[in-house]
């Protein structure tokens, strides 16, 4: 199998993308239908191979480890060459960086696939995670802190620069096999390591972003329990006081308590103490505001940097809309043509900016010839499932709400729990979103083209129509009435003006 590499072109990642993870608790594969479009996997695989079992007392991979990471690969590289996918990034961490046999697995793994493996080392895989982190949100501001099976990599990341980084040898799978340190010592032992490290605590941290299997199992365990309305664990947050008696509980857990957790996979279960106490003792060294999980981390940065270094962040955005857009099958890109008609009436709205004012009119696009409310319910689940990384769980919420009303009357609410997420200025504009949106659709019911013809805006005290004299028909009695729910949305006079000339 021979590796395509890219030069930061956008135009190479038209090809499908996988990337195989090489660690020493798990081995992971993803594969990306277009990189550049979304960083989202269609296919996303893991198997628990434990390579580096016992790695501090044998300095050697595990032997039936090994076995079965093999054949782990070998069903990876089946799996690719029948999808004919070439295209293929392999990377290894701590395991392969710090056991003294390696050569014949990689050498191995190597023949396999065709392909060169690229053995991170500590603070590549630090600078890496941080990356990825970045891909999942708008501005990162804090401490990235990614747990693996063999290390923890610490990074700070100044307003989306990273500028310290470190890895230290603390992993669940290499903790929970240390022969030395034992979990009553573990704290102890963690805090030491942390304090070598002097820059954490020389500047506050307001956020703390976590990567990693288990953190992730630690979170959905925390949004379950506290039935949180958005099943999403990526960018879900919690405050730190409220986090830290919640780490406290999990990590007085017994073999016979872990048994008793729900949600979780067997396989994460046993590490759940061990990622609680890692970090209890860095918040206490931090003391960050909030603590933020982060489903991007170490491949997707790994990727990032390859395919990304030279790109805007407006191409990157743009490109994920065009491809939500064709998924939601607007195959004329409707949605430029309603955001350009609606975008006037919003212009400053802090509510709802423009970026989620684009997402709206993407994400709104759909008719499986359903009834009015229930296009309504399937469009508000939908939304606030989407797969792009870079929404807040507020941000989702407001999308579904706007989506929501643009197929039924604003008379009708969702579910109530979702709107006590948002205030007052936030619900309003995500009705006037919904209105704005469902009176576009009245006025397009035979060709968007006709949007491009008419002019929507704000003057005083009044919102205006401005549409073509030959095209007066057009103003149906459907479209009248839409257009005078979205002004009393806007709190405005409805005015429609007639002109002889178009735009």
């Amino acid at each position: 199998m021979e590796v395509i590499k890219s030069k930061n072109s956008l135009k190479l990642n038209q090809a499908k993308l996988a990337i195989i993870d090489i660690g020493s608790n798990s081995i992971r594969m993803l594969i990306y239908e277009d990189f550049s479009s979304s960083r989202v996997p269609f296919f996303n695989e893991k198997a628990v191979c434990e390579l580096g079992k016992n790695l501090d007392k044998s300095k050697k991979l595990h032997r039936s480890g090994t076995e079965y990471a093999l054949k782990v690969l070998k069903r990876f590289s089946e799996i690719l060459n029948v999808s004919k996918i070439t295209n293929l990034k392999i990377i290894a961490t701590a395991v392969l960086r710090e056991a003294t046999d390696t050569k014949p697995f990689i050498n191995e793994v190597e023949k396999l696939f065709k392909t060169k493996i690229n053995i991170l080392s500590g603070e590549e895989e630090a600078e890496c995670s941080a990356e990825g982190v970045k891909i999942g949100f708008e501005n990162v501001n804090g401490l990235v802190a990614d747990l693996g099976g063999g290390s923890l990599e610490l990074a700070r990341v100044e307003n989306n620069i990273v500028t310290n980084k470190t890895s230290l040898p603390i992993g669940v799978l290499r903790l929970l096999n240390n022969p030395i340190v034992k979990k009553r010592n573990l704290a102890k032992y963690i805090k030491k390591l942390l304090k070598e490290e002097k820059w954490l605590s020389k500047k506050k941290f307001n956020n703390l972003y976590l990567v990693g299997g288990t953190w992730r199992a630690l979170f959905k365990l925390h949004l379950i329990q506290n039935n949180h309305p958005v099943h999403i664990i990526h960018q879900y947050s919690i405050d730190n006081n409220v986090l830290s008696k919640f780490v406290e509980k999990i990590s007085s857990f017994n073999k016979s308590k872990l048994k008793t957790v729900e949600y979780i996979s067997k396989s994460r279960t046993p590490y759940l103490p061990y990622s609680c106490i890692i970090l209890d003792e860095i918040m206490r060294v931090t003391n960050p505001r909030n603590i933020i999980c982060s489903i991007s981390g170490l491949r997707e940065g790994s990727l990032s940097i390859d395919y990304f270094k030279d790109v805007k962040e407006s191409e990157i955005f743009h490109k994920a809309l065009e491809n939500v857009a064709k998924k939601r099958g607007d195959l004329g890109s409707n949605y430029k043509k309603y955001y350009d008609f609606i975008q006037p009436v919003f212009e400053g709205n802090e509510h709802f900016n423009n970026k989620l004012l684009y997402l709206a009119c993407v994400l709104s696009h759909m008719d499986w010839g359903l009834g009015a409310f229930q296009k309504a319910e399937l469009v508000f689940q939908e939304t606030i499932n989407t797969p792009l990384l870079r929404l807040t769980h507020k941000e989702r919420i407001q999308l579904a709400l706007s989506c929501y009303w643009r197929y039924c009357s604003i008379k009708y609410n969702p579910k109530m729990e979702y709107l006590t997420f948002l205030n007052n200025n936030e619900i309003f504009s995500s009705k006037q979103v919904g209105a704005a949106l469902r009176f576009s659709q009245s006025l397009t019911s035979i060709s968007t083209i006709f949007l491009e013809e008419f002019k929507l805006y704000k003057r005083g005290n009044a919102v205006f129509l401005k549409i073509p004299s030959q095209h007066q028909e057009i103003i149906s009695k459907q479209v009248t009435k839409r257009f005078k729910a979205l002004a009393r949305e806007l709190f405005l006079e409805p005015r429609v003006i007639y002109s002889n000339n178009s735009r």
